[in-house]
């Protein structure tokens, strides 16, 4: 069989079967994994009700387990105190929330400077604060005649 690229670490494997796309690493096999349960809980309602049957389970075995976190990670808890006061503050308007983000640093998604200079080019949007996998864009000029 042919080698191909692995889907988690790009690097060239032979696979057992046509339908193997992820190396045998450790790391590639929890994303595969990660990708499976995130199928399984959208697709599968049984599985996401015994997922979360088993999850309050185990915070009733563990009732401490987040006092005891947050004590262990003051710095985590900060973080996510700041961040709480922001999405707090949401239905406030958008004035509110442009002050804050420009203090802590979140950014806004759809609003952008005019430049002099070009950004075009290859980057990776590594997200700071969003749960999101880091993207590659490839970002070109448009001239403003054009449009």
């Amino acid at each position: 069989m042919e080698s191909v690229p692995c889907a988690g670490c790009s690097i060239f494997f032979v696979p057992r079967n046509k339908c193997q796309i992820f190396c045998s690493k450790p790391d590639c096999q929890r994303v595969r994994k990660t990708i499976w349960q995130k199928q399984k809980l959208a697709t599968d309602p049984e599985y996401k009700e015994g997922q979360r049957l088993a999850q309050n389970k185990w915070l009733q075995n563990n009732p401490d387990y987040w006092k005891n976190y947050r004590h262990r990670n003051p710095e985590k808890a900060d973080r996510n105190r700041s961040l709480q006061k922001i999405r707090n503050m949401k239905p406030r308007g958008d004035q509110v929330i442009s002050k804050v983000s420009k203090i802590i640093g979140i950014a806004k998604m759809d609003a952008r400077r005019p430049r002099e200079y070009s950004l075009s080019g290859q980057y990776w949007l590594v997200p700071t604060v969003a749960k999101m996998d880091a993207v590659k864009i490839f970002i070109t000029s448009v001239p403003v005649n054009s449009l």
